[in-house]
């Protein structure tokens, strides 16, 4: 008798997949990189899957965005205290530290205007 589908296996994999190459994901959810390969596949016509993938997909980035004030409180910290004890005339460290501190703000702006969309969308 053949396995049921683990639609929820499947898409946690998937999910990790898009963060992480296809090796290291088989070796953590004990199957091979084609088993991998054919769930992907598998995502673009399975609409099971496909909720399970985006619902999985929607946890995680609310996971990450939850974390982004807390590392941009962080980040600034870390730059006010490099301001104070680094060497500051080094354009390495500072144009290093004001990418992260760039791409933190920009996430967050992002999720921003999500949630600002889907409070408009919910009023309607």
């Amino acid at each position: 008798m053949p396995k049921k589908f683990n639609y929820v296996r499947a898409a946690a994999a998937l999910v990790e997949a898009s963060l992480k190459p296809d090796r290291e994901v088989a070796k953590a959810f004990g199957v091979a990189v084609r088993t991998i390969e054919y769930w992907r596949h598998r995502l673009k016509s399975d609409p099971e899957l496909q909720r399970e993938f985006r619902r999985m997909a929607q946890a995680k980035l609310a996971e990450w965005v939850s974390e982004i004030p807390n590392s941009l409180e962080l980040a600034i910290g870390f730059i006010g205290s490099a301001a104070r004890t680094g060497d500051t005339t080094d354009p390495k460290m500072v144009e290093a530290i004001t990418a992260a501190v760039a791409t933190l703000n920009e996430v967050l702006i992002i999720h921003e205007s999500i949630a600002q969309k889907k409070q408009e969308e919910d009023n309607d």
